[in-house]
């Protein structure tokens, strides 16, 4: 399971809600970005960290082959990010995650990526919503979304229908994490408090 696999960790700047870097921020001892590191080393086989043109990349343990790369595409969003990512992959299978979902549940991940079989390029969860920030892509989604950033789009939404999607429901999510805990993020100071019960240091 764990050989064969490209995580991109979309690192992004400095976010408008939260005011800071959310990479480099600190939860229970370790960086946002290291968290996300450590919970998918077991499933790795690189880590690829995507972030904005001018950022500092807080410093990254990891015994994986590492790259840090810029966006290729400038204020292309989240989508120019996992472009960003996709480019740089040395794999064919790729898991793309935003850096701010410190309670990632590899069980969870593990059944995500033996979903990903040759029948599909992209498997997304569906939790509240759509959740492409924490799905599975092939690189074959290179060249469509390449197509809609040169229209100017930006919108996940807009790429989807032109690639093969195994949407994961909520029923099946919720026998690996009851309560969506994989999908809570850090967009506000309040999001990170709510974080930390669910935290301790050696997490």
């Amino acid at each position: 399971m764990g050989s064969g696999l490209s995580v991109i960790i979309l690192a992004g700047g400095k976010s408008r809600r939260f005011g800071r870097d959310k990479a480099v921020e600190l939860v229970a001892g370790r960086s946002l970005l290291q968290r996300a590191v450590d919970a998918v080393t077991p499933l790795a086989s690189e880590i690829v960290v995507a972030g904005s043109r001018g950022v500092e990349i807080p410093p990254v343990e990891t015994a994986l082959p590492l790259q840090v790369v810029s966006d290729v595409r400038e204020k292309a969003g989240a989508l120019g990010g996992l472009y960003t990512g996709l480019l740089a992959a040395r794999h064919e299978e790729t898991l793309a995650l935003a850096c701010d979902m410190p309670l990632l549940n590899l069980s969870l991940l593990q059944y995500l990526r033996s979903l990903l079989t040759d029948d599909w390029d992209v498997v997304m969860p569906v939790w509240r919503r759509e959740e492409p920030l924490h799905a599975f892509y092939r690189r074959t989604c290179i060249a469509p979304i390449e197509r809609l950033l040169d229209r100017g789009g930006m919108r996940f939404v807009e790429f989807l229908p032109e690639v093969r999607v195994r949407y994961v429901p909520r029923a099946e999510i919720e026998r690996f994490d009851a309560e969506g805990r994989s999908f809570w993020n850090v967009n506000r100071e309040e999001d990170l408090q709510r974080l930390l019960p669910f935290l301790s240091e050696g997490r």
